[in-house]
């Protein structure tokens, strides 16, 4: 008899965001052995068009399980319940993917990526209290309900522990799984682009999100800051959400850019543009106050760039001694970083070089392996 597995995908949208990288990272790496001794079901919601999870679905290898589950949020909750009131015996280990695991799931695996919000939390003052309350919930519920814990790096199983102040047999479900990056394997970069960003001149480049915890607001103090100790024509390029930019924020960059542009704000772009403007960036600066893993860091190294880099949270782990690391919280200091990378440019390969160095520690095939091992400790214990 084969062991059930249903890994959740719900969370997987159009969207690419790191959620999603995680999932189709894991299921595109699970051991071939494994589906020997395991079935695999998928249970998706409907009408998910994705390229790189396609390959998976059309494979023949795993079960798949359609369900229309909210994404996030109590309405998840109570898709949640329903399915696993109806399908509770369609499966022996439940694998929960994001950080809402279900509140009426015994004994299945949790994954916990960050507890941002507890220090840094996007919500509007009417419903803030409300929405942290429930987010401490839910994850106490994941490390209380289940039968083990996936921390996506050993700085967020640090900060449960502390956050909860969980005692030993609860901090022992906890097991630090990191993420890996040969998802960028499938893009080789838009070489129709290459005149527009060759007109960028030289820059430095950002991709990532305007939430509270990116610290955009911060970059964009601090490479004002710097302008004057760089040369003249180094520019900053950012890509991705700016929602959630700051009015002020806009201010600063539209009269820094009046004879000019000195700040570029690309927007979202595809795999393929994102993939050529990283490759002809002089480096890669990530401000971030906090990070559960930071697969960005991963790309800077893949793309063989500098990184400069916040010394907080899970960055230095990942990192190690291959960036040049600021204190996110002082403008000041991310800018004396920048001035300090272009006024040693003989550093710059000795990063890339140590780059390489620490990519070779992270693999999509070892977060697969070290998952699989997870799954047949817990159901070993079932026999």
């Amino acid at each position: 008899m084969k062991f059930r597995i249903i890994i959740d995908a719900t969370t997987i949208g159009k969207k690419k965001d790191g959620l999603s990288q995680y999932i189709i990272g894991l299921i595109n790496n699970l051991p071939a052995a494994s589906f020997e001794q395991f079935e695999f079901i998928l249970l998706i919601n409907p009408g998910v068009d994705r390229e790189e999870l396609s390959a998976a679905l059309q494979s023949g290898k795993f079960t798949i399980l359609t369900k229309k589950i909210s994404s996030i949020g109590p309405k998840r909750d109570w898709d949640m319940f329903w399915f696993l009131l109806k399908n509770k015996n369609a499966f022996h280990l439940f694998h929960s993917t994001s950080n809402q695991y279900p509140f009426f799931l015994r004994n299945g695996i949790a994954t916990i990526h960050d507890i941002i919000f507890s220090k840094y939390l996007d919500a509007p003052w009417w419903t803030f209290n409300f929405a942290k309350n429930y987010l401490h919930r839910i994850v106490k519920n994941s490390l209380y309900k289940s039968a083990a814990v996936i921390a996506v790096s050993a700085a967020t199983k640090n900060e449960l522990s502390a956050q909860y102040k969980l005692n030993t047999k609860i901090n022992n479900k906890i097991r630090v799984i990191h993420e890996g990056w040969e998802h960028l394997l499938f893009d080789s970069g838009d070489e129709e682009i290459l005149p527009v960003i060759n007109s960028f001149g030289n820059y430095l480049f950002y991709v990532g999100g305007s939430r509270i915890h990116k610290n955009l607001s911060g970059l964009i103090r601090a490479f004002i800051i710097a302008r004057d100790s760089i040369p003249a024509n180094i520019k900053l390029v950012i890509s991705g959400d700016i929602r959630y930019i700051k009015t002020e924020d806009k201010k600063l960059v539209h009269d820094l850019n009046k004879d000019g542009e000195k700040i570029i704000f690309t927007g979202f772009v595809s795999n393929g543009v994102l993939q050529t403007i990283f490759k002809n960036a002089d480096a890669f600066i990530f401000p971030t106050f906090h990070e559960g893993f930071g697969i960005p860091v991963l790309e800077s190294f893949y793309f063989k760039k500098p990184l400069l880099c916040s010394n907080t949270s899970s960055l230095p782990e990942i990192a190690g001694d291959a960036a040049l690391y600021f204190d996110p919280a002082k403008p000041d200091d991310i800018a004396q970083t920048i001035i300090f990378f272009y006024a040693n440019p003989s550093l710059w390969q000795s990063l890339v070089e140590k780059g390489q160095q620490r990519l070779s520690h992270f693999s999509w095939k070892i977060t697969g392996e070290k998952t699989v091992a997870l799954y047949k400790e817990i159901l070993l214990d079932r026999v």
